[in-house]
């Protein structure tokens, strides 16, 4: 791999908002249910993916392959939640974010996440 990296650098940043509904809830926890960890784990994930994607070269694409993240506080069905991954670090073809996922008022979770930049397959 060469040229791929040239246009990563610290700063780039991937954000999504998204209003949760049942598809990323637990219900395993009783009631109605809450924003699942693996749910918002996913949704760093794609964050992370978008701050990047524009800046790789055709035909290549990140994997996640490592997850450092607490979950601090529940949210419910209906309420939003912003959902940002900053690319922190570029270390040949690994990259490393910070995450973070808010409501307008409460820090849901935050943490690291790792990605290596891989050719796309076919």
């Amino acid at each position: 791999m060469g040229s791929e990296f040239g246009g990563l650098k610290p700063g780039l940043e991937g954000r999504i908002e998204r209003v949760i509904d049942s598809s990323l809830i637990t219900k395993h926890v009783g009631g109605a249910g809450l924003f699942a960890t693996p749910s918002m784990i996913g949704l760093m994930e794609q964050s992370a993916q978008r701050a990047v994607e524009a800046e790789l070269e055709a035909g290549h694409t990140t994997v996640g392959y490592e997850v450092c993240v607490r979950h601090v506080a529940p949210a419910k069905t209906g309420e939003r939640v912003v959902v940002t991954a900053r690319l922190k670090e570029v270390n040949g073809n690994r990259l490393l974010f910070d995450v973070e996922c808010a409501t307008a008022d409460t820090l849901i979770g935050s943490g690291t996440h790792k990605r290596a930049i891989i050719p796309a397959l076919t």
